[in-house]
């Protein structure tokens, strides 16, 4: 008797920002009326869980992630009971609900924050966060938001010292060295179990605790708490999935994965590589990453992102080798003059000059490879962005929903929006939205909605084994997805130019082959297999099927 699969086993993820998604009551702000009303929008398109950014009381100075109050939602989008309401409405169409927990930090004008800086030095009130009369402290912890920040301190006058802030200055970082901090996080988790959420994606993990001489990321002090926190889950008796936003290596995010620690974590060396071989059209580094990953730690637990509410991250060298970082700044030129901190603040289609071909084969990938895979809301339409915008705003704008004003995404006047609707050349949103592209079988977003019925359909590509087969082309990524007896084997060409290669298919020789897709019939499978792709071209094979299998429909 095999163990049941817990549902985010390969489940597909799509995040959005509510603010940005769908307005209900006509402010310009979106909320959960509007995202409520958008559900049958997604459970159309084919997508498991719904990923939230965080929703809670917040001055909005860094997009939610500052807050003031952890059991509450910000009154813009509705209050707990709207929330229900959106929450039981996601279940009856079958998707999951994952909320952004940011447990590192809170806003400076959070009760505890403000108690703390007036509260004596060295008492518990002022021991909520991290204090130090010295801003020289931890100088191997790299400032993250370089950009904005010229340090990790921040002088505050009331309390007479400095406080600790790996984010903006606004956003002090919580001591988890206080048995009360960690109480109280826990119970911020309990809170939201007992609203019936279905998993949390813990914002920034690595930084919970502080050690001289270290980058102050990941310390084992930070993995003692994160058990606690599966513990807390595991006592809910509910299948939860914990999932780690740790923008590490591979093998230093691996750690999240501890049998008794987190179920997933975020594989973003993974997307860096998969950016770099787009743009450079050579997979052999992309291919070392796939193999390490799953060597490290096998299955589905990594979670696969593409573009997300933040700056495509590169880091310094420490998360991918400096000549990775380098044929992405080289050979992405949509994404020159839009560097922010430590990566390219821009929307996917865009990056990608708007080309479909470079968009469809990265998510061709993206669901067929071991994992979550995440879709950004708009991605599935090519939508564009809005450079200029504040901070990493340009890729937050509203969701193109109709040719109608401001997308369908609000009635409310243009100046009351809460970011502006995508209106330039080849990407406004009175041509690129939902309802335009619905009604175009050919459509960007038809296809998205098609590959992602096929991988529902496929459960190799949901479950199954992976392994890596030999190339002889150095632009061609091959591998192979298997399921009992249900193999797929997928190769991509990420080269602007088109492919020609032979692939071994010996230990499936005599099998019949077809393409998954279309249903079209292939060769026998043989030992030397020709296959042509064209530029940024992909297949997915159905292989040793029986002979009355059916091709996945979307009908």
């Amino acid at each position: 008797m095999t163990a049941k699969n817990s549902w985010w086993e390969g489940a597909v993820i799509y995040q959005l920002m509510p603010r940005s998604y769908a307005d209900g009551n006509g402010d310009g702000i979106g909320d959960f009326q509007g995202l409520t009303s958008r559900l049958n929008y997604l459970r159309w398109l084919g997508v498991e869980a719904v990923w939230l950014t965080p929703v809670y009381p917040s001055p909005l100075q860094d997009g939610g992630y500052d807050i003031t109050d952890f059991k509450a939602i910000h009154p813009e989008l509705g209050d707990l009971a709207a929330f229900h309401r959106f929450l039981t409405a996601a279940h009856e169409h079958g998707m999951k609900v994952i909320l952004d927990l940011v447990l590192n930090h809170t806003s400076h004008l959070h009760p505890w924050f403000q108690r703390a800086r007036w509260a004596p030095k060295g008492s518990t009130e002022r021991n909520v966060f991290v204090w130090s009369d010295d801003p020289n402290r931890y100088t191997e912890a790299p400032v993250l938001f370089r950009k904005f920040e010229d340090s990790n301190w921040q002088w505050d006058s009331v309390a007479e010292q400095y406080y600790l802030h790996r984010f903006l200055k606004h956003q002090p970082d919580l001591n988890y060295e206080n048995p009360w901090v960690q109480e109280e996080m826990l119970g911020v988790l309990d809170f939201w179990l007992q609203k019936g959420v279905d998993g949390f994606r813990l914002d920034a993990v690595p930084f919970l605790y502080e050690s001289e001489g270290t980058r102050c990321e990941g310390l084992p002090e930070t993995h003692d708490f994160l058990k606690k926190v599966r513990q807390r889950v595991e006592n809910s008796g509910r299948d939860v999935l914990l999932l780690a936003e740790a923008i590490q290596p591979v093998d230093e995010a691996a750690p999240y994965l501890a049998d008794d620690e987190l179920h997933g974590a975020f594989n973003f060396a993974l997307t860096a590589h998969l950016f770099a071989a787009i743009a450079s059209g050579n997979c052999k580094k992309l291919r070392q990453c796939l193999q390490d990953a799953q060597t490290i730690v096998p299955g589905c637990r990594w979670a696969l992102p593409l573009r997300n509410h933040d700056e495509l991250w590169l880091g310094d060298g420490h998360l991918v080798p400096e000549d990775v970082i380098q044929s992405i700044r080289s050979g992405l030129p949509g994404g020159h003059g839009h560097w922010l901190n430590w990566g390219i603040n821009r929307r996917l289609a865009p990056l990608l000059n708007g080309d479909p071909r470079a968009n469809k084969v990265l998510h061709a990938l993206l669901y067929s490879l071991p994992g979550m895979p995440c879709l950004y809301y708009g991605d599935e339409l090519g939508m564009g962005d809005w450079p200029g915008l504040r901070d990493r705003d340009p890729n937050r704008t509203p969701m193109a929903w109709t040719s109608a004003r401001n997308g369908g995404f609000s009635s409310a006047p243009e100046p009351l929006l809460v970011l502006p609707a995508i209106t330039s050349p080849g990407y406004d949103y009175r041509v690129v939205n939902v309802e335009v592209q619905k009604q175009l079988p050919g459509s960007l977003l038809n296809w998205h909605r098609r590959m992602l019925t096929c991988r529902r359909l496929l459960p190799a590509l949901r479950l199954g084994s992976f392994e890596v087969l030999e190339s002889t082309h150095p632009s061609v990524l091959v591998y192979s997805r298997c399921s009992g007896s249900m193999t797929v084997l997928i190769a991509a060409n990420l080269s602007g130019a088109g492919a020609s290669l032979q692939i071994d298919l010996s230990k499936w020789k005599g099998s019949r082959t077809r393409e998954v897709l279309w249903g079209c019939e292939y060769p026998v499978a043989d030992e030397n297999w020709f296959v042509y792709l064209p530029s940024f071209g992909f297949s997915w094979w159905l292989i040793g099927e029986v002979e009355d299998t059916d091709v996945p429909s979307v009908d």
